[in-house]
């Protein structure tokens, strides 16, 4: 079994400073975030996704502070420059920021990301951010009446897609994560 890094709380809270090649593959992986976030299936209340695996692998490199602002920033630039046409709403930034923590907390410093990680991870943005925060969004932001009835009608499609994909993306980020190629990249860019 490998040896989990643990990194002190100061550690973890703080905003490392990224040398040239930090910065540039941190740009890299912001633009693939920006074309998986294009490469989407659905509609506005029901997509599929694969957006996560950039913003684990920042989070797994770069920690909360960078991952928050990273998820902030390509929030506002994706609803306001990438899709003008879609409708800012501050909730859905409250859930990017959210989601981004959440990865940073379970994958930060790891140099192996265990199945536990990643089940916990993917089990709280999918089920609470996914499925709980964003339908809230959604709900107030479209639904004509404001009861349970309408709220739960609007969850239940999008809980059965989370149920759905969990597991998939749980095999993904654990694959992906842990290969091989980001291993390696891990040492050589960041020195771990």
């Amino acid at each position: 079994m490998a040896v989990q890094n643990t990194t002190p709380v100061k550690g973890t809270w703080s905003l490392p400073k990224l040398d040239v090649s930090q910065f540039v593959v941190l740009a890299l992986l912001v633009g693939l975030d920006i074309v998986l976030g294009k490469l989407t299936v659905g509609t506005n209340v029901l997509k599929i996704s694969f957006v996560f695996v950039a913003m684990s692998l920042i989070a797994k490199w770069y920690g909360p502070v960078w991952t928050m602002m990273i998820a902030t920033i390509l929030d506002v630039v994706g609803a306001t420059i990438i899709n003008p046409s879609g409708t800012f709403f501050l909730g859905f930034t409250l859930s990017a920021i959210t989601a981004g923590l959440i990865y940073a907390l379970f994958y930060y410093n790891q140099v192996h990301v265990s199945w536990l990680r990643i089940l916990g991870a993917v089990g709280l943005v999918t089920f609470v951010v996914n499925a709980g925060m964003n339908t809230l969004w959604l709900f107030i932001m479209y639904s004509q009446v404001h009861t349970w009835d309408s709220f739960v009608t609007l969850l239940i499609p999008r809980l059965i897609k989370s149920i759905m994909m969990y597991p998939i993306q749980v095999i993904v980020t654990y694959a992906f994560l842990n290969n091989a190629a980001v291993k390696q990249a891990t040492k050589k860019i960041f020195n771990k």
